[in-house]
């Protein structure tokens, strides 16, 4: 059976963090169930956490185009683009002159900037225009 500690060396830093935390936690509850004598149980939650991991690991390191990535993030083409020139996310293309491609987890930090920026005046003045009879 494999100890926790070497099941939380298989968590990538860059996995999203709701899935390190369900991961963590659900590592207390094994040692639980460990103390309790339930290591059939634990054993099964291992296996399943592992799956979980590796489907994870799967999904972000799906590699994406640039259109792909800008409806993903929910902007456009050139955003993207211009992420990549900046070197903001890593760029997998294998010619230097063909498509970009980005792997589906550096999106995050992408999207992770725009969410992190929240302007309650903007979004106040926003209300306001659309309120507004034209």
């Amino acid at each position: 059976m494999q100890s926790s500690t070497q099941f939380q060396a298989a968590i990538l830093a860059e996995m999203p963090g709701w899935l390190i935390t369900f991961v963590n936690e659900s590592i207390k509850e094994n040692e639980t169930l460990t103390e309790n004598g339930a290591e059939s149980a634990v054993t099964a939650r291992i296996a399943l956490l592992s799956r979980l991991i590796s489907a994870a690991q799967t999904y972000l390191n799906a590699e994406l185009n640039i259109d792909q990535a800008a409806e993903l993030a929910g902007c456009h083409p050139e955003t993207v683009r211009r992420a990549v020139r900046t070197g903001a996310i890593p760029d997998l293309r294998k010619n230097p002159r063909g498509h970009h491609r980005i792997r589906r987890g550096d999106l995050d930090k992408l999207v992770g900037h725009r969410l992190g920026r929240y302007d309650p005046g903007a979004d106040a003045q926003d209300i306001a225009n659309q309120r507004r009879p034209r």
